[in-house]
């Protein structure tokens, strides 16, 4: 998250000497760039900031140095400490009225929410600072909460939005070129939304424009995360062996300056490099550093997917007892995880934040009185729902406590919650209750227009509707809501997501017979107790995930060496659409060579590559983009022989390899034939869609002697079809000019004789 500097204004009343003012404010500033490579003696310096400033009766200065003491801890992953400074630098600076102050604050409580996972109240807090910055004209400030928006809305899986604020974010630059950090942090959060947006080559350049920033300035936490997030993007690309010593010089400098959280991403990254590499007890070493971290420091967010990573690792070494036992640890650590820091968080941060800052408004206004005693009922309902809640693992039941609670402290007609699962788009609803009534359990599909509850899915949002004409309107041509097959007739109608880390696993609604049912504080009530619904939800799944592990083991070495299969298998196939992938076909590849040359045979090698298939994503979505390359992988493999080899290699780019080919005919009626398999639009539960193929075609012996040699003419001849006519293939040859139209059968015949 962003932070800032800041600069001295003197708005508190207080007048200091020149030199005494010159030298907090040198202190300040050393004292910040400091907190990035040693943040215990950046807070030391804090807290000598505090006591000058209060000898000088300065309140801004003491609220400014507990910022920066809140920072400090939020490096040192401290998130308890670090908002215990930020709520008392607030408290002197709305006691104050200092409200260029009171501004920075809301930037601290983002970035901490955001960490924990609390997104929703992270954005309320920057939009909130965002828009006082801008009626203020603090150009800086607004930079900052642009640069944190943007980020929050990354982890909420919107990368479209998040592109929006970065960009608008780097226009700020040329604005604020004395602020490097401004820069580094703008250029990290940018290419991490071009990442997500699949524009890997912008986000390369974008990530090391960061890192050389962060590296000139000597800003080494933002150095350590922008070497981590080049460095996976090498490795994806390919790139293992350049983007190895990336990483682990991410690992000295996080050691170096003992910061834990990056130590553990910089061990995770470097251990999956090396496995994928085959440097199995490199992996491995790796590995378990990480899960020695993350357990030490109580990382549950990163313990679960460390320990998973050392089971595939100690898989893939036959270590089959040890792997099996390490992946129960990881389910575990999950179970514990989603159970116990995540109710933590919602006790301890609403509570600790929200209800102090309630108390401390009764004790100025007495006649809050009732309003606080109000809130505190809300939450011991939310704390006892809550504790209800995480003691049950079975859906049915979950809504019936739900119920007994929330019936006798709010107007209620009706109560349930949906699961989602994104594999299959459907939300599946164990039950709801309505008027006390268990009714049966139905489900809904994610693109169901009559549905609210899709609604919500798809939006992940929170929709609230004082009267049913509201919801209706919302749902526009499509008027009749329904909950599952079951017209809705409440007035006051809430439907609220339930997340897990960003990712949305269900809905849950809550309505009434009367409208305007629903004050803003019984709304947040209801947001506190979706969040604990979404564990119980997530607690559920696990240990169903565990209980089925459990009853499918007949023993543990058969299980294990079956995940291992299972983990093999992975390794050389695409998850997407099952196909082999590019390692596996080089593979396979050479070996046909090898026999084909022993054999004197032919093989032949096609490069075909979706037309335009970036509009599909643009217009429809990726998950709608997935189901096109997997209708369209089940076209390709249709065309071929049961003996020939189909891999997908890249997003939209397939190859297939097809040995012991007869003649150029033979080869040009395939060819023929996969161009025309889309000829007819592809049909996805979103309706029909149409999109043409490109291919290129090169020969075994004529064009090549190595797999990547064929591989390579084979897409040169298929990006000939691209420049020249799409829908259409060609035969590789070192004679054909760019500008000659594309091939047909007939004309590849020519080009060969």
């Amino acid at each position: 998250m962003k932070t800032d500097v800041g600069e001295y204004v003197e708005c508190d009343g207080s007048s200091l000497g020149d030199s005494l003012r010159d030298e907090l404010q040198r202190q300040y500033d050393n004292a910040f760039a400091l907190s990035d490579n040693d943040a215990r003696a950046a807070k030391v310096t804090a807290d000598e900031i505090y006591a000058k400033a209060g000898d000088a009766k300065s309140p801004y200065w003491q609220g400014l140095s507990r910022y920066l003491a809140g920072f400090c801890f939020y490096n040192l992953s401290e998130y308890d400490n670090a908002m215990e400074e930020f709520e008392h630098g607030d408290q002197i600076a709305q006691e104050h009225n200092l409200q260029n102050l009171v501004i920075k604050f809301r930037n601290g409580y983002g970035a901490i929410f955001s960490r924990l996972g609390r997104y929703h109240d992270a954005i309320e807090q920057f939009a909130e600072g965002l828009k006082k910055a801008r009626e203020m004209g603090l150009k800086r400030d607004v930079g900052n909460f642009l640069v944190n928006l943007g980020e929050a809305s990354l982890l909420m899986g919107d990368a479209a939005q998040a592109l929006s604020f970065e960009s608008e974010a780097e226009g700020l630059i040329p604005e604020l070129a004395g602020e490097s950090r401004y820069a580094i942090d703008v250029y990290y959060n940018l290419a991490e939304a071009q990442a997500r947006s699949g524009r890997i080559e912008d986000a390369e350049r974008s990530y090391r424009r960061s890192l050389e920033t962060a590296t000139m300035v000597g800003k080494t936490v933002s150095e350590v995360e922008a070497r981590v997030r080049l460095g996976s993007i090498l490795a994806g690309r390919g790139h293992e062996t350049e983007a190895l010593p990336v990483i682990e010089e991410a690992l000295r400098l996080s050691r170096s300056c003992g910061f834990p959280l990056q130590e553990a991403g910089s061990l995770l990254a470097c251990g999956r490099i090396e496995l994928s590499l085959g440097r199995l007890e490199e992996a491995t070493h790796h590995f378990e550093m990480a899960v020695e971290v993350a357990d030490s420091h109580k990382m549950g967010d990163l313990l679960s997917p460390a320990l998973e990573s050392l089971s595939t690792a100690k898989a893939a070494m036959n270590r089959f007892d040890e792997a099996y036992h390490d992946l129960l640890k990881s389910v575990e650590a999950a179970h514990t995880w989603s159970s116990s820091e995540a109710i933590r968080i919602l006790a301890g941060m609403a509570a600790g934040y929200r209800l102090e800052k309630m108390k401390r408004e009764a004790e100025a206004e007495k006649v809050r009185r009732e309003g606080l005693e109000s809130a505190n009922e809300r939450l011991r309902t939310v704390t006892r729902i809550g504790r209800s809640l995480t003691q049950s693992l079975e859906p049915r039941d979950i809504l019936t406590r739900m119920w007994s609670e929330l019936s006798a402290s709010i107007d209620l007609k009706l109560l349930g919650f949906g699961i989602y699962s994104p594999d299959s788009g459907v939300i599946e609803f164990p039950g709801l209750i309505e008027s006390g009534v268990l009714q049966k359990a139905s489900s809904v599909f994610l693109s169901d227009e009559s549905s609210l509850a899709a609604l919500c899915v798809r939006e992940k949002r929170v929709l609230y509707y004082a009267t049913s004409d509201e919801a209706r309107s919302a749902l526009g041509d499509h008027p009749i809501i329904s909950f599952g097959s079951t017209p809705v007739t409440s007035e006051t109608i809430l439907y609220l997501p339930l997340f897990r880390e960003n990712d949305i696993v269900g809905v849950m609604t809550v309505q009434s017979a009367r409208d305007h049912a629903y004050s803003d504080d019984i709304i947040e009530m209801l947001e506190a107790i979706a969040s604990f619904t979404a564990i119980a939800v997530e607690n559920a799944r696990i240990m169903i995930r565990l209980n089925e592990m459990n009853q499918t083991i007949s023993g543990e070495k058969e299980q294990v060496e079956k995940a291992a299969l299972a983990s093999s298998w992975l390794a050389e196939h695409d998850s997407l659409t099952g196909l082999s992938n590019r390692r596996f076909l080089e593979r396979v590849l050479d070996e046909n060579i090898r026999l084909a040359t022993l054999e004197d045979n032919n093989i032949a090698l096609f490069f075909a590559d979706l037309d335009d298939f970036k509009k599909v994503n643009d217009v429809y979505g990726h998950d709608v983009g997935d189901r096109v390359l997997v209708a369209a992988a089940e076209r390709l493999v249709s065309v071929f022989r049961d003996g020939d080899y189909v891999a997908r290699v890249g997003g939209d780019e397939f190859v297939v390899a097809a040995p012991g080919v007869k003649d150029v005919v033979s080869i040009a009626s395939m060819a023929d034939k996969v161009v025309a398999s889309l000829n007819e639009p592809l049909t996805i539960a979103e309706g029909p869609i149409s999109v043409s193929i490109s291919v290129g075609v090169a020969l075994f012996p004529e064009h090549g002697h190595s797999s990547q040699e064929l591989i390579r003419r084979a897409d040169e001849a298929m990006y000939l079809i691209k420049r020249t006519g799409k829908g259409a293939w060609r035969m590789w040859s070192a004679s054909v000019r760019s500008d000659e139209p594309p091939s047909s059968s007939r004309m590849l015949g020519q080009s060969v004789v």
